[in-house]
């Protein structure tokens, strides 16, 4: 992004038989907000201006849309778990990786996909951060969720609870905290950043009756990471480390499986939160909800966690 210039993001359009052509469209109808931006969409505009008509908000023009083909067969449906969608979102993601790999766009913020919908469709991912990890070539990435309230990261992401364990090891866990680290002092400018990371068993395993991992693993590595000059606490029971706000204590906390740091995060921030790849080669975001089937098409999406996503995303831009 030159100097002066506004930030150049691209949007995907998500699942388009959930809730994000409906956000996008309100998005673009909010000229205030818009303006901001030089805002374009890796999208179809059939699927936008059918949403369009059905919603009543104006139509996004097409100089706003990369286009991106429609299956033959795809029939929209707001609410369906549809192959045709799945490779319709999967698509929009691919391009905009490689637009902003080509330096077309300073960032990417994406859409809420459906994890079933997209591997229906042929991309067999287990989610945005798997997928762009591997199609921009990225080493280390972390998923990050951001608030003004709470801030968290995650070692293991979209993995069954049964293979968390296993999953768990030195180098892995040593590669995500220098992840968050790296990401906290380069994107968030924050200097020699607190770190908590929470435990693995409950009750920090008290004292081995209940697990290993925390005498074995984690409080060997905070000691080797502190050593070297890493700010890092724990490991924190998950339990009493939320009840006794310990979090706010700290620049950000590392959980160790999905749930453990995604149900306090949605607690104390749904909908003004932001997912941020950090590591990755590009600058992504997103809202920090899903595809919200349930109310897709009926005009009830909130939008306040999407525009939180881009004005981070341009937030980034500007640190870089």
């Amino acid at each position: 992004m030159k100097e002066g210039n506004l930030p150049k993001i691209l949007l995907t359009m998500g699942d388009p038989n959930g809730i994000g052509p409906e956000i996008i469209l309100k998005i673009f109808n909010d000229n205030t907000f818009s303006s901001k931006f030089e805002l374009k969409i890796a999208g179809a505009k059939k699927i936008f201006d059918h949403y369009s008509s059905l919603l009543k908000l104006s139509k996004i023009p097409s100089s706003k849309i990369i286009e991106i083909p429609v299956p033959a067969g795809y029939k929209i449906e707001p609410g369906k778990i549809n192959r045709h969608a799945g490779k319709i979102a999967g698509d929009s993601v691919r391009l905009s990786a490689k637009l902003c790999m080509s330096k077309d766009f300073d960032a990417m913020v994406t859409l809420p996909l459906s994890k079933e919908s997209l591997n229906l469709g042929g991309v067999k991912y287990p989610g945005h951060t798997e997928m762009l990890t591997d199609i921009t070539g990225s080493d280390s990435t972390i998923m990050i969720l951001h608030s003004k309230k709470f801030t968290v990261a995650l070692v293991t992401g979209h993995i069954p609870v049964s293979k968390v364990a296993k999953a768990l090891n030195e180098k892995l866990l040593t590669e995500k905290i220098i992840a968050v680290n790296n990401s906290l002092v380069r994107d968030f400018k924050i200097k020699n950043p607190k770190i908590n990371i929470l435990s693995l068993n409950p009750h920090s395993g008290d004292g081995g009756m209940i697990g290993n991992e925390e005498i074995d693993l984690i409080f060997p590595v905070i000691e080797d990471l502190n050593s070297i000059g890493f700010n890092l606490r724990g490991p924190f029971a998950s339990d009493a480390y939320f009840a006794n706000k310990i979090y706010e204590k700290s620049d950000i906390t590392l959980a160790i499986y999905h749930d453990q740091g995604l149900i306090p995060f949605k607690m104390i921030s749904f909908g003004k939160g932001v997912n941020f790849t950090a590591g990755l080669n590009i600058i992504r975001t997103s809202p920090d909800h899903g595809t919200a089937f349930d109310i897709a098409g009926m005009g009830l999406a909130n939008i306040v966690s999407t525009k939180e996503a881009i004005k981070f995303a341009a937030k980034l831009i500007s640190n870089k």
